[in-house]
């Protein structure tokens, strides 16, 4: 299904799950990493065999190194809720909403 992983530029992911979490208020962190799998060109298998796949948008604190970022995107664009049915979601920040898109503008 996928022939090879589209080579995305800066800033794209976070494009993408910021506009995927608007458009799903409390999507897991597995949902939305799938979705941006699909984006990227990444063909998901199972939850087991893609952990750590584009995890490091989910963590929250520093994730480490001068070269990585200095503020990562959990808490600061999106943060971690709990959903009615007892389980984490995300919901965007007011910094994150910079990065939705209203009918594809």
């Amino acid at each position: 299904m996928y022939i090879r992983r589209k080579q995305v530029p800066y800033g794209d992911n976070i494009k993408f799950l910021a506009n995927y979490i608007f458009n799903n208020p409390g999507a897991s962190s597995g949902s939305a990493r799938k979705a941006l799998c699909e984006n990227n060109g990444v063909e998901w298998t199972t939850p087991t065999k893609m952990r750590g796949q584009y995890t490091t948008y989910f963590c929250i604190g520093w994730i480490g190194g001068a070269s990585k970022w200095p503020r990562n995107p959990c808490g600061r664009y999106w943060k971690r809720m709990k959903r009615p049915d007892g389980k984490n979601g995300y919901l965007l920040t007011h910094e994150g909403m910079q990065f939705v898109r209203i009918n594809g503008n």
